[in-house]
């Protein structure tokens, strides 16, 4: 399967049986429909069907009106330089998945990896992430359940001067509980404490398949974190994608990664070349620029 086979092709042959015809109350209708069921949020639907009206209606206009509304591609913070990287997420979006699935990939690029376990609040946290990892060249700092995660995190931050990229897995977050974003914040306070010069990402993980649900957790999140990217996972699923749009045009959150698979090197860079032609089902893909 393609890195985002998962997008299905919603309203591709809505649009060929429209292209080039003006058009009608009942076409608008099911277009809206169609960019509704791609998890496009009812106001971002009705701004894209207004755009695609006014420049005409065919394949290729769709596809320039969605590439202009797409998030950008922006890159993942320069690792030849010391840089903290914090997941962050609600409970069930495969975050600690992701954590390891970058583990791998720096790994593989030579880094020096320090893996963070700084989620002490969920059960059998910290043994699910060391399984992921043990096999890796890399370092796991963890502790106990119920202990301090800023002390954790301090510990790896100090006991490895020579690392190169720190993963931090956090404790999975209802996004409406203000204690655990607190939490998060103090969390990400220690990262600067140790060294400012620290390059830092804060990496909001969302479940691909949960649409509007995934914008509501981005919509939570954000007023108390400084997230700088967004990582997708299950996109080998029922996803469709929409849901995107309408944190960029809102929030102006880039996608940096998606996941799409349960295997580690189930990873890839963000490209909305890519989200569009696997929305209007066209096996073309296109580059990250």
């Amino acid at each position: 399967m393609g890195l985002l086979d998962g997008f299905k092709a919603f309203f591709h042959q809505t649009v060929l049986k429209m292209q080039g015809k003006a058009l009608t109350p009942e076409q608008e209708e099911e277009l809206l429909s169609k960019l509704i069921m791609a998890d496009f949020s009812l106001k971002k639907a009705q701004a894209l069907l207004e755009q695609i009206k006014e420049k005409g209606n065919n394949v290729d206009v769709i596809r320039e009106v969605l590439l202009n509304e797409a998030p950008p591609f922006e890159p993942l913070r320069d690792t030849s330089v010391p840089s903290v990287f914090f997941i962050i997420g609600v409970n069930g979006v495969g975050k600690t998945t992701t954590v390891a699935k970058l583990a791998h990939m720096y790994a593989k690029q030579g880094k020096n990896v320090v893996v963070v376990g700084a989620d002490t609040f969920r059960a059998a946290a910290q043994d699910q992430l060391n399984t992921l990892v043990n096999r890796m060249p890399v370092t796991y700092v963890g502790g106990e359940r119920g202990s301090d995660s800023g002390s954790i995190l301090y510990k790896a931050l100090s006991e490895n001067p020579q690392a190169s990229v720190f993963l931090v897995d956090t404790a999975g977050r209802i996004h409406t509980s203000r204690a655990l974003i607190d939490e998060l914040s103090k969390l990400i306070k220690v990262g600067k404490k140790f060294s400012e010069e620290f390059p830092q990402e804060v990496l909001l993980v969302l479940d691909g398949t949960q649409g509007i649900q995934g914008y509501r957790q981005a919509m939570s999140f954000v007023q108390g974190t400084p997230i700088t990217g967004l990582v997708l996972t299950k996109m080998d699923s029922t996803a469709k994608g929409g849901m995107i749009f309408s944190i960029w045009d809102e929030l102006k959150i880039p996608v940096k990664l998606v996941c799409f698979g349960q295997q580690l090197d189930d990873i890839d860079f963000y490209s909305p070349q890519r989200v569009v032609d696997a929305i209007l089902g066209n096996n073309g893909g296109g580059n990250n620029d």
